[in-house]
């Protein structure tokens, strides 16, 4: 069981280093300064929001991952590109490009504060469910070595 333990920390290790390359090499081809712009906190609040339920994950993934293209969208809009829409919808368009693109980029941050704090109030009851992984196994006995 201490062996299993060990292989699912360095695989999740190894992710890591990928998921590390992955940004430095591919998505930003080139090295920068605090070039994670706190998305491990964003997957770090994923890990808490996903529960160990599988179909979380996938639903929490797509959420901020939704949330962070759609505020590089709203900051790409053109209005005048939109002037076929009717009058009230170019109005709502033209109050939406007025935020502050300060304000958009903080909302995957934001998007996950609100996340956290909705799971935490729904998770309160539930603080004992994971208490046995920071106990070793024991089989008839003895502590696995």
């Amino acid at each position: 069981m201490i062996g299993i333990r060990y292989l699912s920390v360095m695989f999740g290790g190894a992710c890591a280093g990928l998921a590390g390359a992955h940004l430095s090499l591919v998505y930003t081809p080139q090295w920068v300064e605090n070039m994670t712009a706190g998305r491990g906190w964003i997957a770090l609040a994923l890990v808490v929001f996903a529960s160990w339920r599988p179909w979380r994950v996938l639903a929490g993934a797509y959420l901020f991952g939704a949330i962070s293209i759609a505020q590089l969208h709203i900051q790409a809009i053109d209005l005048n590109d939109l002037a076929f829409l009717p009058g009230p919808l170019y109005w709502i368009a033209g109050l939406v490009k007025s935020v502050p693109s300060q304000f958009l980029s903080s909302l995957p941050y934001l998007a996950t504060v609100i996340v956290l704090v909705l799971i935490s109030r729904i998770q309160a009851a539930d603080d004992d469910e994971h208490a046995g992984l920071a106990r070793p196994a024991v089989r008839s006995g003895h502590v696995d070595k």
